[in-house]
């Protein structure tokens, strides 16, 4: 309990203990779907009544974006929002465990259901990744036989393209991923594009070099957009929504962001020569990015005419951000747990 005598999320056990405890805190403060929805606009973020009622009456934990909105909507500091989705993200693993669980024995295995099994999509686990790479030169034929199917790094290439890389200066294909037909957002542009911040717009997404020196290779960073070339960035669509963010340069070839986990390198976005191997995202509009932002709208707002904001969604739990909020230049561009904030939106629009 702390000091208002709020209970601790971290001593929910399950989903339903701890929609419990949020419909708790709504009550605690006295507070309508209408005056939370205020709130949170007051405070430069959106929170649908509609959304919020269907989370507090349901029986599925709500995304961690709607997550923290709703409780910081209802006052609590930033320390016991991180409290909440720190919870959040117990109660889900705990969720995940007892459903992937083996029947006791004894039991009639026929009566499991998919139900039983299935994991939710904004429940799903971040799954390891492999962080391998294979080293610049090699020499042997038998080494190369057993890399050819692994993941290499970008910058690792002799500077032969793979027979599916673009030559410099040609519009980026949009032909079929082998794992289904593409499917382009209407609202998203083809072709060349600038990822943008939207806290820092006159930066872009590019190359650069982690600031604290942990990690040697090139990743994923904010600098200023008139730095970029002659490195090209486009979006190879994958699937419904659903994109690899990969880059084109003439000296290093095509590579796509592969997320890293785990040591130092945990949440870096790395490009890699094997964009099969990449991470893919689900490009979603940002609900806080104002009118003309939905999935069948324009590409610019209604509002002034700006670009939409989205986000970049992954495993149902995790978004790309700016590490630590930063507006500065080289801040390292990361995979990080959604809160909802807005360094965890960005712009797109055709590259100039």
């Amino acid at each position: 309990m702390d000091t208002r005598g709020n209970t601790d999320p971290a001593e929910a056990r399950d989903v339903a203990e701890f929609l419990a405890m949020l419909r708790e805190l709504k009550e605690r403060r006295g507070l309508t779907y209408r005056q939370l929805e205020q709130r949170a606009a007051e405070q430069g973020e959106v929170l649908a009544r509609s959304t919020l009622a269907d989370v507090l009456s349901g029986r599925r934990l709500p995304r961690p974006e709607v997550l923290s909105v709703f409780v910081r909507a209802c006052g609590e500091s930033s320390d016991r929002a991180t409290a909440w989705l720190d919870a959040r993200a117990d109660v889900a693993a705990r969720s995940r465990t007892a459903k992937t669980e083996p029947a006791p024995a004894g039991s009639d295995a026929t009566e499991s259901t998919p139900s039983q099994t299935a994991v939710a999509p904004e429940d799903a686990a971040v799954r390891p990744r492999d962080t391998r790479r294979a080293p610049l030169l090699i020499a042997s034929a038998i080494v190369l036989v057993l890399t050819a199917a692994a993941a290499t790094a970008w910058m690792a290439t002799s500077g032969n393209r793979p027979a599916d890389n673009p030559p410099p200066g040609s519009p980026p294909s949009d032909a079929a991923s082998p794992s289904g037909p593409p499917s382009r957002n209407a609202a998203i542009p083809g072709g060349w594009i600038r990822i943008r911040p939207a806290g820092a717009p006159t930066l872009c997404v590019t190359d650069g070099r982690v600031q604290d020196g942990r990690y040697n290779s090139l990743v994923a960073v904010q600098r200023p957009c008139g730095g970029v070339a002659p490195q090209r960035t486009e979006l190879e669509p994958v699937g419904t929504d659903t994109y690899r963010i990969a880059w084109v340069h003439p000296e290093h070839g095509k590579g796509c962001l592969k997320a890293l986990s785990g040591g130092t390198a945990d949440g870096l976005l790395e490009p890699w020569e094997s964009c099969a191997q990449a991470s893919s995202f689900r490009v979603e509009p940002d609900p806080g990015s104002g009118p003309g932002s939905g999935p069948s709208g324009s590409t610019r707002q209604a509002n002034g005419g700006k670009p939409a904001r989205y986000i970049f969604r992954t495993d149902g739990e995790q978004c790309l951000g700016v590490r630590d909020a930063r507006t500065t230049t080289g801040a390292e561009v990361t995979l990080q747990r959604c809160t909802g904030r807005e360094n965890q939106s960005f712009l797109i629009d055709p590259a100039p």
